[in-house]
């Protein structure tokens, strides 16, 4: 008779991973469902649990304590008896530097969570749907960077088919909606972008615009229903054409210009020296060479487009054709080893002692 093997028990990590996952596949279902069966506060509301149950797997997996103390220092409770974890909040801050784009499209979502009102919300999301879509397609993307391509949602969602603001009739119906926006939110938006430091607002991890545009010609069945094309790839004419067709909604998806340097940004050799500066440990050019491929911040050597970087850490610096790291990235690294434990998880060996 064959006896099974059994398996080891799931780390408590996994399940809250599950269960963040499904949170954000309700969301994105309650965005897209049609009329009135689509509800822009239910997508709020469960990307809010969606995302505090990602940063609680992944403080959980990384053993960060993310639960509420009191002034003795034990562990508070709720009126059910449970821990009281951090809010979302909390762990934004705890996960993302102050001026992080992912961190103020999350406080963007935090905030008005209480101000939807469910006849306004056609308008709400003409008003803030570009940052709706940078909050799913930042939760994908920390989905993946935290825990692996195996938890995507990937094969989960699929595009959407929709008609808004595909006639000239849509486009004014939507001017119109907009304007409906309730006072209140409007100083909401206003005051919480007047905040904002430029490079944030033009993120698209805080606020992620598109344009679509049909496809014509000939097509294989390797060919997706969207396809994603980089603003660097098209001709100025090309370019200019799409600029003036997004002021006026037709769409496609681009790449924005990126800034090319920046002041008070660090060449490699001083950004890891800045950590290493930081660490108990040793920390030399090979750690920092491995942490800004893992985390993807600027285009490897052989990538002929030397500007495609992510702008919160890394800018090209184009007139010595080289790249520069801002104090963000600094501190994003520091935070992802500044202990033993963390150190292991991110270069698979013991650190050594300075």
């Amino acid at each position: 008779m064959n006896v099974g093997i059994a398996m080891p028990p799931r780390p408590r990590w996994w399940h809250t991973l599950q269960e963040s996952r499904r949170q954000a596949c309700s969301a994105i279902d309650f965005y897209n469902r049609p009329g009135d069966k689509g509800s822009y506060l239910d997508f709020v509301v469960h990307m809010h649990l969606a995302w505090q149950n990602l940063l609680h797997a992944d403080f959980e997996k990384s053993g960060i304590d993310f639960t509420h103390k009191g002034k003795d220092g034990k562990v508070l409770k709720t009126k059910d008896g449970d821990k009281k974890t951090w809010e979302l909040m909390r762990c934004a801050e705890e996960a993302y530097e102050e001026h992080d784009p992912i961190r103020k499209n999350i406080e963007f979502f935090v905030g008005i969570r209480n101000k939807i009102e469910h006849r306004f919300q056609k308008s709400l999301i003409i008003a803030t749907g570009a940052r709706a879509h940078a909050l799913v397609i930042n939760f994908e993307s920390e989905l993946v960077r935290r825990f692996g391509p195996e938890f995507s949602l990937s094969s989960e969602l699929r595009f959407p088919v929709f008609v808004q603001s595909l006639t000239p009739e849509g486009v004014e119906e939507q001017r119109k909606l907009r304007n409906k926006l309730p006072a209140a939110v409007k100083s909401y938006i206003t005051r919480f972008e007047a905040k904002l430091d430029e490079a944030v607002k033009d993120s698209e991890r805080y606020e992620y615009r598109v344009l679509l545009t049909p496809l014509k010609g000939p097509k294989s069945d390797a060919d997706l229903a969207v396809t994603f094309l980089k603003a660097d790839s098209l001709t100025d004419e090309e370019r200019e054409d799409l600029t003036a067709r997004s002021r006026t909604g037709t769409v496609i998806i681009t790449e924005k210009q990126r800034d090319i340097y920046l002041k008070d940004a660090l060449s490699p050799a001083k950004a890891c020296a800045a950590i290493a500066e930081r660490l108990p440990f040793v920390f030399q050019q090979h750690h920092f060479t491995a942490m800004w491929k893992k985390h993807g911040v600027r285009p490897p050597a052989s990538d002929l487009n030397r500007a495609r970087t992510d702008t919160s850490y890394c800018l090209y610096n184009m007139a010595h054709d080289n790249y520069v790291f801002t104090k963000a990235y600094i501190d994003r690294c520091v935070k992802e080893i500044d202990t033993r434990e963390k150190f292991i998880s991110f270069f698979g060996k013991e650190p050594a002692l300075k």
